[in-house]
């Protein structure tokens, strides 16, 4: 080449080319601005149901992938589009993002604004993204919206009192009590984040806002059934004002925010709706004859069902959805009065002496011996045997049946559950299953994939308890553990997405899970690499085993469950590397102490620290305390007592190991 033409080509690419893409950008810009009609800004929120077509995580990941791989392609026009999309949605998104999915939502925050810098260096004239902390401080009520003036105040539809009970009523049944196309409005923050096509609701902007199309167009609801002309209205003016909602729990059930709404109105019942605290009632002493887990809990779940127990809207404003609401009754006050039993409204209605008999509604009568036994119980004090007054009443029949369930019979269980949820998962496939007297294999990955799988699993078993010091013959887990096996990497994102209702983190290729009922382990089939199967396995069992016990905080189980994997397989190891690498970005995330002990950080990042925190146990001496403290886990000592015993206060360790407050 000669010396001219190395000159001209140098001068193509340094003095033409950027100016070049430059002008191709600026057309790209325009014709966007013609489209949305802006004129102060490339985007605009109608525009937004347009690019905004899923306004979850996965889809946000999506998309910033896919501005990625254009930039790196030098797909200029894909990329400003793709990077533009994702600042919307990111805005969208964080504000309202649990703060388990707030560390992801940052890295995705860093990626796009290093997109945008790309771009901007390419020419491209991008609305740069709002501060990473400004952006999580905006409650979801503001977070596309715009402060209501005072003039608005005056004239403002209030969501309990306007919005809420229609919405409860018209559209409770299938995504109140249900989850119907994957849309759920059990509470403030469901409806706020929308089904999986995307979010349905836009503070501030009508047009955008899905859920008022879809009531328009008579889609919704179905069934035939119409929402009013004026509480359509109120919905559009709701929105326009910006959605607030007067600082509600995003957490609340819309159920009993429109039950508190109704007892506090001005023209509603002249007392609430009880007290705010519950009636207090005695521990049981052993001596009761009558067990409210097993014998009161299933007789009101299978009789006040749908209007008391499980319902949209309470009758009278007594809701018993666990066993504190039982106890601090409705409208009329306190219906169960402990020592008096003939005395307790409950039982005065049960008989028909207080009133209309209930159960109503064409309902039989409850037998004698069935009103008997509630009798009895309140007379011996309405003590509650179960684990937590919190729980759903059918986790506490549950949990109590468990506890005095055989191991076969739990098993049995538990292999029926798992063959309903595979039908959930893969509806139209019948199942490869294995399973022995400790384990149920099932899964897609064939009839001899699952038979090494139960194979493996054995020797996982093995491991684990040689690691804990378990030294007797039975099963690890009461009541044995299912193991959901899974050929493909998609696969196991569709049992998240399906089952479980979250995006499983990109690192994972396994998980575990332990309630009352359930135990299982989720996991990406590997066969060509069986030691790295066999120390996944018994990472998940360690972690399910220790996650099973009481109290035992999910951060402390997935860290022990990965230090056995340490163990097993060494620190060269490269997840172990992996772990530890991330544990400096992971400490970033964790702002304070509680923030990280109330679940506050995204599932990857808590179980990373609650590896370091398990590590740091495992350390010279203290080597002999974590063990102390596992083996009294595993006699049943409560997680809380047996660290304060073995270790000591645990938020105290935490402050020293973490250096948090």
């Amino acid at each position: 080449m000669t010396a001219s033409r190395v000159v001209i080509a140098i001068a193509w690419e340094l003095f033409f080319m950027p100016r070049i893409r430059c002008f191709v950008l600026c057309l790209h810009l325009i014709a966007i601005v013609c489209a949305t009609g802006v004129g102060s800004g490339i985007w605009h929120r109608s525009a937004l149901a347009v690019v905004y077509q899923d306004g979850t995580l996965a889809g946000l990941k999506a998309e910033v992938s896919k501005a990625r791989a254009a930039m790196d392609a030098k797909k200029l026009e894909e990329a400003l589009e793709a990077t533009a999309s994702s600042a919307k949605r990111i805005t969208a998104l964080a504000p309202m993002a649990s703060p388990r999915d707030r560390g992801e939502l940052q890295r995705l925050y860093q990626q796009i604004a290093g997109l945008q810098e790309l771009l901007a260096i390419e020419g491209a004239d991008l609305e740069p993204l709002p501060d990473w902390k400004e952006l999580i401080a905006k409650k979801p009520d503001d977070s596309n919206g715009t402060p209501m003036s005072k003039a608005e105040g005056g004239d403002a539809v209030v969501f309990e009192r306007d919005i809420a009970p229609w919405m409860v009523d018209q559209c409770g049944r299938c995504h109140i009590q249900k989850f119907s196309g994957g849309f759920s409005m059990a509470t403030l923050e469901a409806l706020r984040k929308g089904a999986k096509g995307g979010v349905v609701l836009f503070p501030g902007d009508v047009v955008a806002s899905r859920i008022v199309e879809t009531i328009e167009t008579g889609d919704m609801p179905r069934g035939g059934g119409k929402v009013a002309p004026e509480n359509l209205a109120k919905l559009k003016k709701w929105i326009e004002q910006g959605a607030k909602t007067e600082g509600i729990s995003p957490q609340a059930p819309l159920a009993s925010i429109v039950r508190s709404s109704s007892a506090n109105r001005p023209n509603g019942p002249d007392m609430a709706a009880g007290p705010d605290k519950p009636l207090q009632t005695a521990a049981p002493t052993g001596k009761e004859t009558v067990s409210f887990a097993r014998d009161v809990a299933p007789i009101l779940t299978s009789n006040c069902n749908g209007c008391h127990y499980a319902g949209m809207r309470p009758m009278g404003g007594l809701a018993f959805n666990n066993f504190n609401q039982l106890l601090r009754g409705g409208d009329s006050g306190a219906i169960v009065t402990p020592g008096k039993g003939a005395d307790s409204l409950l039982v005065k209605k049960l008989r028909g002496m207080a009133g209309q008999r209930m159960p109503a509604g064409g309902r039989p009568a409850l037998s004698e011996d069935n009103i008997r036994l509630v009798t009895t119980w309140i007379d011996e004090g309405a003590s509650f045997d179960g684990e937590n007054k919190e729980a759903r009443l059918d986790s506490v029949i549950s949990q109590a049946w468990a506890s005095k369930a055989k191991h076969e019979e739990l098993m049995e269980r538990r292999v029926s559950r798992a063959r309903e949820k595979w039908q959930i998962v893969a509806p139209k496939s019948e199942p490869d299953e294995e399973k022995d007297d400790r384990f149920h294999v099932i899964g897609n990955i064939g009839a001899d994939g699952a038979k090494r799988l139960l194979g493996a699993m054995k020797n996982a078993e093995k491991e684990v308890k040689r690691l804990f010091g378990v030294r007797n013959k039975e099963s690890l887990v009461k009541g044995g553990v299912t193991v959901f096996a899974l050929k493909q990497r998609y696969d196991y994102s569709e049992f998240g997405t399906m089952l479980e209702n979250r995006s499983l983190p990109a690192e994972w290729s396994g998980h575990w899970r332990s309630d009352v009922l359930d135990a299982y382990i989720t996991i990406v089939y590997d066969s060509s690499e069986p030691k790295i199967l066999e120390s996944s396995l018994a990472q998940q069992l360690a972690s399910l085993w220790i996650g099973s016990q009481e109290g035992t905080p999910k951060w402390f189980a997935d860290g022990a469950g990965r230090q056995a994997l340490a163990q097993i397989s060494g620190v060269q190891d490269a997840r172990v590397k992996a772990w530890m690498n991330r544990l400096p970005e992971s400490m970033k995330q964790m702002e304070n102490l509680k923030r990280f002990l109330d679940g506050g950080l995204n599932d990857e990042d808590s179980a990373t620290i609650g590896f370091g925190i398990v590590r740091f146990m495992n350390d010279g001496n203290r080597k002999r305390q974590y063990d102390a403290l596992v083996r009294a886990l595993a006699a049943g000592t409560p997680f809380d007592q047996a660290m304060l015993k073995n270790i000591g206060p645990l938020e105290g360790f935490l402050q020293q190991v973490l250096g948090r407050k």
